[in-house]
């Protein structure tokens, strides 16, 4: 079994070695601005973004639309047994 990889790594990559260090990724993702966010099951999922990204919400709740600020509302589902 491999070891489980330390916060910096040396990769052999055809042939080539390769420091990777995980604490400065080469890409970081900050969503920013308006997001469009479109329920899927459990989940509100933004499908604006470069990176798709999303917020669970449980099985009790249901987005009922966006305010003015194009952030979600949410309602408790009825009749929930």
């Amino acid at each position: 079994m491999p070891e489980p990889l330390n916060k910096s790594e040396s990769e052999r990559v055809n042939g080539e070695e390769e420091t990777l260090d995980f604490d400065k990724p080469d890409f970081m993702f900050l969503p920013q601005g308006n997001h469009e966010w479109r329920q899927q099951g459990t989940y509100l999922v933004c499908k604006s973004c470069e990176i798709q990204h999303a917020v669970w919400i449980g099985t009790e709740k249901i987005m009922v639309g966006l305010n003015d600020k194009g952030q979600p509302i949410l309602k408790k589902k009825d009749g929930l047994s």
